[in-house]
C-alpha cells in the first residue's frame, strides 16, 4: 500500500491515542468510514510499528476481536507533527 495522507494519518493515530485501547468496529464508526479504508490504515500502521495489538480474544465472528494502542514510534510521531504544528 501507498503511504497514506499525512493529515489522515496523523488524525488516525490521535484517535488511537485518544480512545486506546480501542477496536475495528469503534475507530471506523468515529472516522465514518468503510471498513476498507479503516483496514487499509490499520494494516499500514501495524506494519510500520506506529501501533500494536494490546488484546485479542474470541467472538462469535470469524475473526478474532483485536484492540489497539499507539506504540511509542507512533506517539513520537505524532508529538513530532503536534510540535511542527504549533
Amino acid at each position: 500500500m501507498e503511504n497514506p495522507g499525512l493529515r489522515t494519518l496523523t488524525s488516525f493515530l490521535e484517535q488511537v491515542h485518544r480512545h486506546a485501547p480501542v477496536n475495528f468496529s469503534t475507530l471506523s464508526e468515529e472516522r465514518r468510514r468503510g471498513y476498507g479504508m479503516v483496514s487499509r490504515y490499520l494494516k499500514f500502521c501495524l506494519g510500520n510499528d506506529l501501533i500494536t495489538v494490546v488484546s485479542e480474544r474470541r467472538t462469535r465472528g470469524r475473526y478474532p476481536s483485536k484492540e489497539y494502542a499507539l506504540s511509542e514510534r507512533g506517539l513520537k510521531l505524532l508529538n513530532i507533527f503536534e510540535e511542527a504544528e504549533s
